[in-house]
């Protein structure tokens, strides 16, 4: 039965068969049997798009399997999970063990559905060549079968245009001698994908007529929902937006009847879009928040084409821009309205829509559920501080919103800049900040202060404002903002200034700096092919006089030695001096110790402990950190640094700056924190910023600018 519901594309009931056949024979340790069903159960989450519980029972019978045939059909499933997972390197080991095993075994089936996921894999990684070579060694080796198809199909998603049209229609030749199955409607939607990227709307058209008709005949209801709600997409770019809200309409039904959170989300943003383009705002943005509650069942495992699956996708790229169309709504509606309640309540209606965006990121980006334990103990942080303003940049294509969050409410400040105009000054202003030989910065930094914070002075200038909290968005998160310029001042020099990604991420109390207990750890020494810094123990030192720390320098700061020290004491503060990096690729981020490289999942390990206990720690310092130039998502690591740690603030820098003027600026700002206990810690740098640059050597942004104070700024 639970075959059958499998073939027919009803995974649902695939997986409740599948489970209660897995628990019956565990409880009868009929080992093999066991193994056998918690594989398929596996191969039934994958195919629902949930990664996580595949992997959960692909480990389980992975243990459990003992004849070589099994252990390499799971490994092989098991590395096509983690294709989906970003789990990158453990993906490609799994599958390549795997293909060793089945090319030891002669078994020819499995090498070509071992070598069809590898060449996945490798298109995920950008190895697009190897991986169109690895799609036809599997479409060869499996002669004129389904699984032939498949890797023809994927060949052509995968391939440049020429290539991608033959590799279509070699699938659409073999599809024609095959009998209408579930799977061979499933390819011909991935077929009409490729066709529809390459502009062969004709083609598309024929072949999700085809995959729906098949689908149809054999009642596969989710399969008939993507072919319909295609069309429908295909309908909508064609300027027929009548046909295409019916078609997505219809698709829609069929989701509901298939219960799939994913084509219902697809389904209620294909009609948002079309609502907003027939000029029906209030139809489109109830669609839209339709379309938001769908999605937050399935953020972990968010399908990201059907068929076709472009893995190598952030959250962000697949999916944010349904978040930005709706506030995009929302903020229009606020500018129409005139009674002041409405207006506010579209306001935070908008601001609170690209909240939870920013927290689905940071779930993404760490692939974790840390960032919700924050925001359910977390309130606006407008009400906090009367003096600190919280600003909003949000960018859309065609204009770039700022809010600007006060005790009083929130203010609208619209800039018709949009979002690739706004990037492309700020990749300029972050390559001139970094370069200490040019003052070319300037110009940049001025046409950034005039747009992002000129319109607002007059405002924060009434309120007494003297702390600036952003909430940058996309390129903005690569940028030190208190460099921007007003033509006379930095920024820094008028407002203390912080970020944090999210203000429903920010838990916003002053620290217990009396009884403060620090950690410090670093490195001088060149080890791991890195450069020594020098001035790391004249940091620490001075750290450790201003006052009494736990110390692990060189050969003392090892990772497993920070665990320990964790176990057996309790730190409000931690402060590494050390290199290290924030990838885009967060199991690639590290702080750089003795012995090995500290992940963000070992900083988690150490930290977020004592936030169970109640007594987090209050700061985390990186002070020898950096991020790529141009990488937003590498930027965004850094900024949920302190929401994935559990730490309550963070305080890293951009890019690595000179070895002498970081331990001169976080001295200055230890210094402040404790000799001035009435300071925040965005008041703190603020200081150590201003007093850098006003010593002649160290004046130019690139020695001062890169250090953030990031989460709760108190």
């Amino acid at each position: 039965m639970a075959a059958a519901a499998f073939g027919r594309g009803l995974f649902s009931t695939a997986v409740a068969d599948w489970k209660q056949a897995a628990e019956l024979f565990d409880k009868t340790h009929e080992t093999a049997r066991h193994t056998d069903a918690l594989f398929n159960l596996g191969q039934a989450y994958h195919a629902l798009g949930q990664r996580r519980l595949a992997m959960e029972v692909l480990e389980k019978a992975l243990v459990l399997a003992v004849a070589p045939e099994r252990q390499m059909r799971i490994k092989a499933a098991l590395g096509a999970v983690c294709i989906f997972s970003r789990r990158d390197d453990r993906a490609e080991k799994l599958l390549r063990e795997s293909l060793q095993d089945a090319r030891r075994l002669d078994d020819k089936p499995a090498m070509a559905a071992i070598l069809n996921d590898l060449g996945t894999l490798l298109a995920a990684l950008g190895k697009t060549g190897a991986a169109v070579k690895s799609y036809q060694e599997s479409a060869e080796l499996s002669g004129y079968s389904l699984l032939a198809a498949k890797a023809w199909a994927n060949a052509a998603a995968a391939g440049e245009a020429q290539t991608s049209e033959s590799a279509n229609r070699r699938a659409i030749q073999i599809l024609k001698k095959l009998p209408n199955t579930h799977e061979k409607a499933a390819v011909l939607l991935t077929i009409g994908r490729t066709w529809r990227r390459r502009r062969h709307d004709a083609e598309a058209l024929a072949a999700w007529k085809e995959a729906g008709q098949i689908a149809l005949q054999l009642d596969d209801t989710l399969t008939r929902s993507y072919a319909l709600g295609f069309l429908g997409e295909l309908y909508e770019v064609g300027e027929r937006p009548e046909d295409a809200l019916k078609l997505t309409r219809e698709a829609f039904a069929l989701a509901q009847k298939a219960q799939s959170q994913d084509a219902l989300f697809r389904w209620d943003w294909q009609k948002g879009r079309l609502f907003t383009r027939l000029g029906e705002r209030t139809e489109a943005i109830t669609a839209y928040r339709r379309a938001i509650a769908h999605l937050d069942g399935i953020r972990h495992d968010v399908a990201l084409g059907f068929g076709n699956a472009n893995r190598n996708s952030s959250f962000r790229e697949a999916v944010g821009p349904v978040f930005f169309q709706l506030a995009d709504l929302l903020l229009q509606r606020s500018a129409q309205e005139s009674d002041p309640a409405q207006i506010q309540a579209s306001l935070r209606e908008a601001r609170d829509t690209i909240e939870l965006l920013k927290s689905a990121e940071l779930v993404d980006y760490f692939q974790d559920d840390c960032v919700n334990q924050l925001r359910s103990k977390t309130a606006g942080i407008e009400q906090i501080s009367p003096t600190a303003a919280i600003i909003y940049l949000i960018p859309l294509p065609d204009r770039t919103e700022l809010l600007l969050g006060l005790a009083d409410g929130l203010k609208r400040f619209p800039l018709g800049i949009g979002e690739q105009k706004l990037t492309d000054l700020i990749r300029a202003f972050r390559q001139h900040l970094e370069t200490r030989t040019t003052y070319e910065y300037l110009t940049e930094g001025r046409q950034l202060y005039d747009w992002l914070v000129r319109p607002m002075e007059s405002v924060l200038a009434q309120h007494g404002i003297d702390t600036l909290v952003f909430v940058p968005d996309g390129a903005l998160r690569t940028i030190p903002l208190a460099a921007l310029h007003d033509g006379q001042h930095f920024l820094i020099s008028r407002y203390a200034v912080a970020v944090t990604p999210g203000a429903t991420l920010t838990d916003p109390r002053t620290v217990e700096r009396k009884s403060a207990r620090i950690l410090l750890g670093g490195l001088s020494e060149p080890v791991q092919g890195y450069q020594p810094l020098n001035f790391v123990p004249q940091e620490l030192d001075t750290i450790q006089k201003l006052r009494g720390s736990t110390v692990l320098l060189n050969n003392k700061f090892l990772t497993e030695r920070v665990a320990d020290k964790f176990r057996d004491e309790q730190f409000s503060i931690v402060h590494f001096a050390s290199h290290g990096r924030f990838d885009r690729d967060a199991h690639k981020s590290f702080v750089l110790t003795h012995d090995s490289k500290m992940t963000l999942d070992d900083l988690e390990r150490f930290i977020r402990p004592g936030q169970f206990r109640g007594r987090p720690v209050e700061l985390i310092t990186l002070s020898a950190c950096q991020t790529a130039a141009g990488d937003d998502r590498a930027a965004l690591g850094m900024a949920g640094v302190a929401v994935k740690s559990g730490a309550r603030s963070a305080v890293a820098s951009l890019w690595f700056a000179n070895d002498q003027s970081s331990s001169e600026l976080i001295s200055i700002f230890y210094k402040c924190l404790w000799e001035e206990p009435g300071l925040s810690k965005a008041q703190a740098m603020q200081k150590a910023q201003l007093a850098m640059l006003a010593t002649w050597a160290y004046r130019h942004p690139c020695y001062w600018a890169p250090y953030l104070v990031i989460g709760n700024w108190l």
